[in-house]
């Protein structure tokens, strides 16, 4: 009888398929030679020498969620954030459970911007405190979030629970408590799979949307730059990514059109590193521009040299790539077992009901 492996191993024995899986795996070589060199001319290396070895006060927050199917069909959710940073080690925590009724696209959706809603009530919290001229870390892109704020609705969720709107009002708090007090806000992205800056790159050679190719930034930045340190032009993001629908209920009828414009960019710290997304509000390289002002914009690369030297002082390899915000990431985590062995039953015990998680999940508890 053969094993998996044996049968994986006969698999790749094939020359076509091993051509074929090495294609997918190098698609960013595939494109044209036109974007090929508009991404080339957009990256910038080697990065440009540290202009301060001074330290500012610095802090870090992150979030993380977990679910539990029941087996009533409902599901409960807790979500958690942390804050570290200069002597401050403060946490939030939150929770509900939501009927059966509820789609599963509704529940994703509740279940992540619960746990946004609570970082940003933390970081606008702490920059209200924090010394002026602090720098405050993020995790995940500002600019992929904005324009996803439209109202949070639907059968089975609470009014009061409208995690989007609130949200929304956290950032407009954050925003206005960075630009008055000088704080300087930089969020940073791991991971990107969004297709925003090839998107950008193509439709400024003047291609319709047609024959633009979906292929995410990661992908574009790491297939062509030859894994040096480095950084791409900044680009300045404004309407571009809001929807039809989310242009009339954010920038129409709300104020998100007069939050600050997000500057974005992609930089890697060092040789063969990942290739991280960090977005700060305009107002953090001295550009007052909102996001009902523009499109997208480029900006001159020297404009986020002084952010880029900021990342560099708490640069620690290939493994921290920030060091508070490397800590803050790892201490926030929300296993499998403390969620099934620690909240459900102390939530269970306040509400005085049963709660049993339906048996697909209870095979796997870690």
């Amino acid at each position: 009888m053969t094993t998996f492996i044996d049968q994986l191993t006969n698999k790749l024995d094939d020359q076509r398929l091993r051509d074929e899986l090495k294609g997918s795996f190098h698609s960013s070589q595939k494109l044209d030679p036109q974007l090929q060199e508009q991404v080339l001319n957009n990256w910038h290396t080697p990065l440009p020498e540290r202009t301060s070895e001074s330290k500012r006060p610095g802090y870090a927050i992150d979030g993380s969620s977990r679910r539990a199917n029941l087996v009533n069909g409902s599901t409960m959710l807790v979500a958690q954030a942390l804050l570290i940073g200069e002597g401050l080690n403060e946490r939030l925590v939150d929770f509900w459970i939501l009927p059966g009724t509820v789609r599963a696209s509704q529940v994703d959706r509740f279940a992540d911007l619960m746990r946004q809603s609570l970082e940003i009530q933390l970081a606008k919290d702490c920059a209200s405190r924090i010394p002026e001229g602090s720098i405050l870390y993020l995790d995940g892109a500002i600019y992929g979030t904005l324009p996803q704020l439209y109202p949070l609705r639907g059968q089975g969720i609470p009014p009061d629970r409208d995690y989007a709107s609130i949200l929304l009002r956290h950032y407009h708090e954050l925003f206005h408590l960075c630009e008055t007090r000088n704080v300087q806000l930089i969020s940073i992205a791991k991971t990107n799979r969004q297709a925003l800056f090839s998107k950008l790159l193509q439709k400024r050679l003047g291609r319709p949307d047609e024959d633009i190719h979906e292929i995410s930034d990661s992908a574009l930045f790491d297939g062509l730059t030859d894994g040096k340190s480095g950084y791409s032009t900044p680009f300045i993001l404004g309407k571009y990514s809001f929807s039809a629908g989310a242009s009339t209920v954010l920038l129409e009828k709300g104020d998100v059109k007069f939050e600050p414009a997000i500057v974005s960019f992609f930089v890697r710290l060092q040789d063969l590193d990942d290739a991280l997304r960090i977005d700060v509000p305009a107002s953090c390289v001295g550009d007052q521009r909102r996001i009902g002002d523009l499109e997208f914009d480029l900006l001159p690369a020297e404009s986020v040299v002084p952010i880029i030297d900021v990342l560099r002082g708490d640069y620690g390899g290939f493994q921290v790539y920030n060091a508070l915000a490397y800590v803050s990431d790892i201490e926030v985590r929300l296993t499998k077992q403390k969620m099934y062995d620690i909240y459900l039953p102390m939530i269970a015990d306040i509400l005085g009901e049963e709660i049993r998680i339906d048996r697909s999940e209870r095979r796997f508890v870690e």
